[in-house]
């Protein structure tokens, strides 16, 4: 499937651009325009946004966080066993998941709000 094309002939081009074709699968135009529709905005702004976006983390960054993040759930991890708490952290571990799953996706945790909505869960 063409992500474009068909634009009628009434319609302006911008001055300096011209058209670009792409072919998607049905299943990534559907996850496009969906994560379009959720940033409100138009299937070709949110491309141009995406593509053109600089990393707000870099991927070193990211790669130390989680690397700290888990030594740190290894260390969480064996503390609990040794306190015979593994049980509870199980507990805990399940109630992470769950709440992690039912946000979805990782911009949606990314809000301002994803800190109230644990608390209040």
């Amino acid at each position: 499937m063409f992500c474009s094309g068909n634009v009628p002939e009434s319609f302006p081009a911008m001055p300096g651009t011209r058209q670009r074709f792409i072919e998607v699968s049905d299943t990534e135009w559907e996850r496009v325009t969906e994560l379009a529709r959720l940033a409100g905005e138009s299937v070709r702004r949110f491309l141009i946004r995406r593509a053109t976006a600089r990393e707000v983390v870099s991927v070193a960054v990211l790669r130390r966080a989680m690397r700290e993040i888990l030594i740190l759930s290894s260390l969480e991890v064996y503390r609990t066993r040794e306190l015979v708490a593994g049980e509870r952290f199980d507990q805990v571990a399940l109630a992470v998941d769950t709440w992690l799953e039912k946000e979805d996706d990782l911009a949606h945790l990314a809000d301002p709000g994803a800190a109230n909505r644990w608390r209040a869960r």
